[in-house]
């Protein structure tokens, strides 16, 4: 005990002698860090880059009991879409919902983070297709921005009230706004338009956020800058940025069912070519979006056809869109999470029916682990669903009866987050498939070692059901919906004591520890 008040009182001088004051930007001010401070999950994905990882603060995230639920004002009912992501700011949670007793209805609507109490909801139109779209925080604006049925929509996020609403000559689905904060007067919005089945052509849209200004940025807020012409069809395809440049994915190409991924100019005044594109190395299109880390953009396909391995994962430079590595992967609509290792998790295939006989259509909701060996060479490592496999006929897939341990999958996007220099994942379980229900929310949430294959009986560190849609995380808080609205996890407090135990263990680094004592 003494060794560890000693050191503790050490580490607390350092701190003091060595912290630097890094106020929070205010609303107005023009920092990209705004958007991509890690304490705020102001986009699907977490922020622009859709990297889908999370920074703990200096608690333990857990999902051993909801501090709370949400589902309402008290009065009406609001029941989070289903599959569509939650966005946090250090105030409110976000997110699009419904209420049952109107059905066909559709709003924005805003908790308190920390208690739960309803803030306000807003009416917007009802998505088209079954879209799970997320909205998006724009810091600087104090603003949500939200993609839905053939428009986006701005609204006041302290107070519900909608600021602009613009019409994109076409339709959302799946698609997600991503939102600029460091392109001084000219910021942006971007959103991808659904091409599939006729109707509008695909395009990238170009919306301003920022005021308008006579000489530095000639459009009002909410007013279409440009659109760029998509080659071949879009859905799904959420688009990211990073330093300037737009990055997003397409369903098929010229001709050809193979996926593109683009490269845009941000800063463009008017509709410019792509500065790259990249065509997918097999005939599967790109229905997600995608993310961007180490200086790389990162898709996954879905084919329509063939088994667990049917699609595939891709790894393209973000200067010259030049591949480095392509993995046949499973299915999905979800974007990959790139760990720090530069390994990356896949969440893929679709649910199945148990007890009913529906379709199989060949690949299993599942977490795949893609081992990168080198920065040109990778392969897939585990599939949790096909090691976990009781194949009692040897067929190598699944048949009716046969049990497999159900995570991710092709609508559900994890959070990975590193926990006393373990990686680890937060992911939920999609509902089986009923004759009537194919989108539905998600049964459970799990908390799994990716250090530990699937098989292992510590590979879930925790688990909790009645929950788990594409979560959101602030700090260590776990945001998730399901069935009967929000669930917040509050984290386990630890004391200095206790940070100084897991140093000494050596769980936690110095540094790490540093900080999570100045926090």
């Amino acid at each position: 005990m003494i060794n560890q008040l000693h050191l503790l009182a050490l580490i607390l001088t350092c701190s003091s002698l060595c912290a630097q004051s890094t106020p929070f930007p205010s609303a107005n001010q023009k920092q990209p860090e705004v958007i991509d401070a890690p304490s705020i999950w102001s986009h699907f994905g977490g922020n622009t880059r859709r990297q889908s990882t999370a920074h703990l603060s200096s608690t333990i995230p857990t999902l051993t009991s909801p501090t709370w639920i949400a589902s309402g004002d008290g009065t009406t009912t609001y029941i989070p879409i289903a599959q569509t992501g939650l966005i946090v700011d250090r105030q409110q949670v976000y997110t699009l919902a419904t209420n049952p007793a109107q059905p066909g209805s559709s709003f924005a609507v805003a908790y308190d983070r920390i208690t739960g109490s309803f803030n306000w909801a807003t009416p917007i139109p009802s998505p088209l297709l079954d879209s799970w779209s997320t909205p998006a925080i724009d810091i600087q604006h104090q603003q949500l921005i939200i993609a839905i049925g053939n428009q986006l929509i701005a609204i006041d996020a302290a107070t519900g009230t909608q600021n602009w609403s613009t019409l994109i000559n076409g339709i959302v689905v799946n698609a997600s706004p991503v939102i600029t904060s460091d392109l001084g007067h000219n910021d942006r919005a971007f959103i991808t338009n659904y091409s599939l089945g006729g109707g509008s052509a695909s395009k990238l849209t170009c919306i301003n956020t920022d005021p308008f200004h006579a000489t530095n940025n000639p459009f009002q807020p909410g007013e279409i800058v440009w659109q760029a012409s998509l080659i071949g069809d879009s859905s799904g395809n959420t688009p990211a940025y990073t330093n300037g440049t737009v990055f997003l994915a397409t369903a098929s190409g010229s001709g050809s069912q193979a996926g593109l991924i683009h490269a845009f100019d941000a800063t463009a005044m008017t509709a410019p070519s792509p500065l790259w594109t990249f065509s997918n190395t097999i005939n599967a299109g790109f229905f997600s979006g995608v993310s961007i880390a180490k200086g790389h953009v990162y898709a996954s396909s879905y084919s329509f056809s063939g088994l667990q391995f049917n699609s595939n994962t891709v790894k393209v430079n973000t200067y010259t869109g030049q591949l480095a590595w392509s993995v046949p992967t499973n299915r999905t609509d979800a974007t990959p999470i790139v760990l720090p290792s530069g390994d990356v998790i896949v969440s893929g295939g679709v649910p199945i029916s148990s007890s009913v006989a529906l379709p199989f259509f060949g690949t299993l909701p599942s977490i795949q682990y893609i081992d990168e060996t080198n920065g040109n060479s990778a392969s897939v490592l585990w599939d949790s669903a096909t090691d976990t496999l009781d194949d009692t006929n040897n067929n190598g897939y699944w048949d009716r009866g046969e049990s497999f341990l159900s995570l991710g999958g092709w609508t559900h996007q994890p959070i990975a987050f590193t926990r006393d220099n373990t990686p680890m994942l937060l992911v939920g379980t999609l509902p089986e498939t009923t004759i009537t229900t194919f989108i539905s929310h998600n049964t459970d949430i799990a908390m799994i070692d990716l250090t530990k294959l699937p098989t292992d009986p510590d590979f879930i560190v925790e688990q909790y059901t009645g929950t788990g849609s594409t979560p959101a995380m602030f700090g260590s808080w776990i945001y998730t919906s399901g069935a009967d609205g929000i669930h917040a996890f509050a984290p386990t407090q630890l004391t200095p004591l206790q940070l100084i135990d897991r140093y000494t263990k050596g769980q936690i680094t110095l540094n790490q520890l540093i900080d999570r004592l100045q926090r």
